[in-house]
């Protein structure tokens, strides 16, 4: 696993931690009242019970009080109400689902069996012990349902956070592990032809050759730090766009690369000079190595159209997918390298897209189909 990943999941973990500490302690004041609200109710509920069961208990014939406390309590049967009447610790009487035993003065909730019930103890004057029990199923839903639309608010937070977060830091570590790709061949040449400089006696024509081999691997460096540079330009929205002189383009282009031809049909179009030339390189540099040497490249600017076409060996089906489509996968391909997913970027850029098919003879046509560019 690389650092930008452990990274990610650490801070994916630590933000998910925060997230649902905050969705809860936003949560627990809704919980709160929810409780509230049901022991208020049932606190209001059991009082009012207790003082006409004082009343009727005081007008009860003496020796009576026992079966009109039953009678009275027994109207509540059908109301989903339990109770339970105890005196002295000895029960008198009890309608409850299953033995409860909770001191005077007490109101909470409690589960059993799987379903949350309510209960208030309480003292009455005449010296008995109310306990009032029912149960609490549209509460414990209701806070079943709070509890899960905090946790499921959280998690849709946290997976949007999660994703946005790996795509930012996928972007800013992509173009390092491109470099970093890129890179090793040449410093690892560099670092043979350098050893062998030091340690090894050569002749003079040998010593030339190792420092002309360094000399073009730093070159080689110093284009794709450039390159790496155009990328992150291409990416930036307010990259200032002009009229660009094609015909000076291509010609810039063919003194690097001597077997460039080319034909002007669209003398000019609007873009960035720097990032379009970056473009054309890439593009012409790969067909230049992918044809046979001396063999001629074809550059040509057709109206919104620009194309580069090389006679050379062609290019798999499997190469033609990763070119086509380089975002599609993680690591680089041998067929493109840094260079293409630059190119698609660059033409993303300008309002264009980039596109590889086989050519008539076998070699590869690069076409740039300007969408929103203009003309002049």
């Amino acid at each position: 696993m690389k650092l930008w990943q452990k990274t990610y999941l650490l801070s994916t973990l630590l933000c998910a931690l925060i997230l649902y500490g905050c969705m809860f302690g936003v949560t627990a004041p809704a919980l709160t009242a929810t409780v509230k609200g049901a022991t208020d109710t049932a606190l209001r509920e059991e009082r009012a019970i207790a003082g006409a069961l004082e009343v009727t208990m005081a007008k009860a014939p003496e020796g009576r009080q026992i079966p009109v406390l039953r009678t009275f309590l027994d109207y509540y049967a059908n109301t989903g109400l339990t109770f339970q009447v105890t005196q002295s610790a000895a029960p008198l009487y009890s309608t409850l689902p299953f033995p409860v035993d909770k001191a005077p003065g007490t109101v909470g909730f409690l589960r059993e069996q799987g379903r949350l019930y309510l209960f208030v103890s309480d003292r009455l004057p005449s010296g008995f012990e109310l306990l009032y029990m029912k149960e609490a199923a549209a509460t414990d839903a209701l806070l079943k349902r709070q509890v899960t639309a905090a946790a499921l608010t959280g998690t849709l937070v946290a997976l949007v956070m999660a994703a946005a977060l790996y795509a930012l830091l996928y972007r800013v570590n992509l173009p390092v592990s491109r470099l970093a790709h890129e890179m090793r061949t040449p410093l690892t040449a560099m670092k043979g032809y350098a050893e062998t400089l030091r340690d090894v006696k050569l002749s003079e024509e040998q010593q030339y050759m190792a420092a002309s081999y360094i000399a073009e691997e730093s070159t080689r460096l110093s284009n794709i730090s450039a390159r790496l540079l155009t990328l992150h330009n291409a990416r930036e929205e307010s990259t200032p766009f002009g009229p660009v002189d094609v015909e000076e383009l291509f010609d810039h282009i063919r003194q690097t690369y001597p077997t460039v031809t080319y034909a002007v049909r669209w003398p000019t179009l609007f873009g960035d000079r720097a990032m379009l030339s970056s473009l054309l390189n890439n593009l012409v540099d790969n067909a230049v190595k992918a044809s046979p040497t001396g063999a001629l490249v074809e550059l040509l600017a057709a109206p919104n159209v620009l194309t580069v076409t090389d006679h050379g060996r062609g290019m798999t089906d499997e190469a033609l997918n990763y070119v086509n489509h380089p975002s599609k996968f993680k690591k680089l391909h041998p067929a493109g390298g840094l260079g293409v997913p630059l190119c698609h970027q660059i033409a993303k850029a300008h309002g264009a897209k980039l596109t590889f098919a086989r050519g008539t003879d076998g070699g590869t046509v690069a076409t740039v189909t300007f969408y929103n560019s203009l003309t002049s």
